[in-house]
């Protein structure tokens, strides 16, 4: 065992339990799978032009869940499926991001998932700050091209660390 490899074992030994609770190629397969659908549904979003349906952030309309007060929608110039597809992509980001800092955290702490695999998916986490700022700004900042250029290459580069994980880990 390595320097490294041992100081990371110490490290998340202390703070997390022992022992998988997932097997890490389903969680990194589960976590690519939302991703691409997030980037799907990032696309559709936009494609139907409800890129700006909720024009707030990181609210919708004020609150969290806008369909349990439609008073504040009520004369929006959206339609309720609009609303809620933009809903839902902020809704499904931030469960993705949840899976990736899962996926981070769990490819670094086991010592049988390669070097690469353990990279790759730290290096996702650590853009993900990123990618939320550009998330944010999307929206604040009205669809300015150049920001939903930059929020769309981050996402790619996300799902091709995080498949990059997945392949690297995929025997592991």
């Amino acid at each position: 065992m390595t320097d490294s490899q041992s100081l990371r074992s110490a490290f998340w030994t202390r703070f997390l339990p022992d022992g998988p609770i997932v097997p890490f190629g389903w969680l990194a397969g589960v976590t690519v799978a939302t991703t691409f659908v997030l980037m799907l549904l990032g696309a559709y979003t936009k494609a139907i032009g409800a890129g700006l349906s909720c024009p707030d952030w990181p609210t919708c309309y004020g609150t969290w869940i806008p369909f349990l007060r439609p008073e504040v929608y009520s004369d929006a110039a959206y339609t309720q499926w609009q609303i809620f597809v933009e809903w839902a992509h902020r809704g499904l980001a931030m469960i993705t991001g949840f899976l990736i800092l899962g996926t981070a955290v769990s490819a670094w702490r086991r010592e049988s998932i390669p070097r690469i695999a353990s990279l790759s998916a730290v290096f996702a986490l650590a853009i993900l700050p990123l990618q939320v700022v550009l998330g944010g700004l999307t929206v604040t900042q009205k669809l300015e091209p150049v920001i939903v250029t930059s929020h769309l290459g981050t996402a790619i580069l996300i799902f091709g660390a995080l498949v990059a994980t997945a392949v690297a880990a995929r025997d592991a």
